[in-house]
């Protein structure tokens, strides 16, 4: 039996829209297998009434779904699609079902997979990656009708309790962009991590908007439904998901009908530097270690694909440039205010009736490296822990995510240790192997602003030579 038939817990799994009208889409995600077909009805809530249609509505439950196609002998729509919309899907089921593959059945950070559906060293190969998934779209329409947009220059901002969308949200509204913060509510705890920024947004700014849905809810509900899992561990705490990895491009999708009504021309997200370097293939599968949905490529992708539907939008990241412990560094010192609202946990809680950051796990761990690096003080997060060699003591202790150069570099800083050559450029701007210059992958007409305050934080910039970082002239 080949592996990916040994995996399959679905025959199909079925996408059909209800409701897109007003300020509510709804649809419901169907698992099938032999003569049993469950179902899951997503919702999605806007603050305001959007502009949104069978197509735009089905393309959004998609997006949920393919977080468990690998799983699955086919995804069947039950919505009109065009052939751009065939050609995306086709691009994130593939690159999903090889991430889910690589970084959930073989390069594994916890055991969430029972140990007879773990791959054996024959079964990892290209063709398994690729998964088996086919999709299948009877309602086929090729007319695309260009959406009008207003003339401006507006942008939004994937807005959240975390550093990089607060970096991102200051820089460009100093750079007097019209900007609109546009917030994903999931009904579960997770929303405390973006509840303080959420009303403090409201509070302060103009055009503060927010989705409401219960697609947490929904990725419970399918994991209950895979036979591989293994349930002893998906339910102790941990920082990771156990299979879904496809969790951006539900929100990017539920924000199309915002861009359509709002004119909006670029969708920020928050994509701060990951090392090319410290991506190499897995036993030559090429894959993006997880985060595909946070990367060059995905914007690129997605921004071509909004372009041939007809909407004139795109995604980028301003702190694409720059490691996370730069931009708590400008967040610290130039966004203050934005800083105080920055609430990076996985285990949020009420405490005295102000949201508190958990203070143990790996997230916390990691920006309270940061903050210590900027010069913030941490108490006024909520951490009760200051000293510098405490917190790096702690951070042994789990299991961090964080840039191998860009650990050492923090651990020798907050030592107070000399930090050698090599590791110098955490603290410049770097070009990436596929750009033709510094900041290019930001729009021409943000480049001088958010360049101008990214230069005064940062330390040279920086080029790849022979697989190092080097100063570029």
């Amino acid at each position: 039996m080949k592996y990916t038939e040994r995996v399959r817990c679905f025959d199909s799994i079925r996408v059909k829209p209800l409701q897109y009208r007003g300020k509510s889409i709804r649809g419901t995600v169907s698992f099938s297998q032999g003569v049993t077909e469950e179902s899951f009805e997503l919702i999605f809530t806007y603050s305001d009434p959007v502009e949104a249609d069978e197509n735009m509505a089905g393309m959004l439950l998609t997006m949920a779904a393919i977080n468990f196609t690998y799983f699955a002998g086919s995804l069947y729509l039950e919505f009109p699609v065009s052939d751009n919309d065939l050609e995306i899907i086709g691009k994130y089921v593939r690159i999903n079902n090889r991430e889910v593959f690589v970084n959930k059945l073989c390069r594994r950070r916890y055991e969430f997979i029972k140990k007879e559906y773990l791959p054996k060293e024959a079964d990892i190969t290209e063709e398994n990656a690729n998964g088996a998934t086919e999709v299948i779209a009877p309602i086929h329409k090729n007319k695309e009708s260009p959406v009008v947009f207003k003339p401006g220059n507006r942008i939004a901002v994937l807005s959240s309790g975390g550093k990089e969308s607060l970096l991102t949200y200051g820089m460009l509204r100093e750079s007097g962009a019209d900007t609109y913060a546009f917030f994903f509510n999931e009904s579960g705890g997770h929303w405390l991590t973006a509840k303080t920024s959420y009303e403090y947004y409201s509070a302060n700014f103009k055009n503060v908007k927010k989705v409401w849905s219960n697609i947490d809810r929904f990725y419970r509900w399918a994991q209950i439904r895979l036979k591989i899992l293994d349930f002893a561990v998906v339910n102790k705490r941990a920082d990771d998901y156990p299979i879904q990895l496809f969790t951006f491009p539900v929100y990017v999708f539920s924000f199309i009908p915002m861009i359509r009504s709002y004119s909006i021309s670029g969708l920020l997200l928050g994509d701060e530097l990951d090392d090319p370097r410290e991506m190499p293939k897995y036993k030559g599968i090429k894959h993006y270690y997880g985060v595909f949905d946070q990367t060059w490529d995905f914007n690129n992708m997605t921004s071509g694909y909004l372009q041939a539907k007809g909407i004139n939008s795109s995604l980028w990241s301003a702190v694409y440039p720059i490691f996370g412990s730069v931009v708590e560094k400008i967040l610290v010192n130039r966004y203050h205010d934005l800083y105080l609202q920055q609430r990076s946990c996985h285990s949020c809680h009420y405490s005295n009736g102000r949201i508190m950051p958990c203070g143990e796990c790996t997230k916390c761990m990691g920006i309270l490296i940061f903050i210590k690096y900027a010069g913030g003080r941490t108490g006024e997060l909520g951490y009760g822990i200051e000293d510098g060699k405490l917190i790096l003591e702690k951070a042994e202790k789990v299991r961090m995510r964080i840039d191998p150069d860009e650990m050492g570099f923090l651990k020798l800083f907050i030592s107070g240790e000399p930090v050698p050559e090599n590791l110098s450029h955490v603290e410049g701007i770097h070009i990436l192997p596929w750009e033709d210059g510094k900041l290019s992958l930001i729009p021409e007409n943000f480049r001088k602003s958010i360049g101008d305050i990214l230069y005064q934080y940062t330390k040279g910039t920086y080029v790849i030579r022979g697989n190092v970082w080097e100063r570029s002239a």
